[in-house]
């Protein structure tokens, strides 16, 4: 992909952190998206070092004004949305029948409802400009892994989210 705006969700560490390091080589202009803003500052600054354009924008995915904020402040700035990556994510590590359900809870509301959210707002601007939306996802979410109950049934749900949003539209 090159000269598009992509909003990274996620993009403070992992596998986030290298999609804006790539996507910068390419030209694009990058919105950055996490909940940690030191560190979104760092890597934006790092970027801007090699002269891109891109900004970030402090984003819980799982507070939907949040999200809301994220898509406009995109809008604002680069007036469309070109590529979401829905990449904001956590783990976790437990039998269920040991596990907390506020831990079920929490990976829920932010690999799945996450995706959601960004979605719901970005989703309008990426039709106008047949964009692309991006899931994140893992083998988790194609096959039931032991110790893994929420985080695979939160990637299975943001799976079969995103699969009907490509046959709706």
């Amino acid at each position: 992909m090159k000269n598009k705006v992509i909003i990274i969700t996620g993009a403070s560490s992992g596998i986030g952190t290298s999609l804006a390091f790539e996507s910068a080589k390419n030209n694009n202009k990058l919105v950055l998206a996490s909940r940690d803003k030191k560190r979104l500052s760092e890597i934006v600054k790092e970027i801007h070092d090699k002269r891109i354009d891109a900004i970030y924008v402090q984003t819980d995915v799982t507070n939907k004004e949040n999200c809301r904020n994220l898509i406009d402040k995109t809008i604002e700035r680069y007036g469309r949305i070109d590529v979401l990556i829905n990449n904001a994510g956590i783990s976790m590590h437990a039998l269920f029948n040991e596990l907390d359900l506020n831990i079920v809870e929490k990976v829920m509301n932010t690999n799945f409802w996450g995706t959601v959210n960004c979605t719901k707002y970005a989703l309008p601007f990426l039709l106008k400009n047949k964009g692309s939306l991006i899931g994140v996802s893992s083998i988790a979410g194609q096959i039931g892994l032991p110790e893994r109950s929420a985080y695979s049934a939160s990637k299975f749900a943001m799976n079969g989210f995103l699969e009907y949003v490509r046959c709706e539209n």
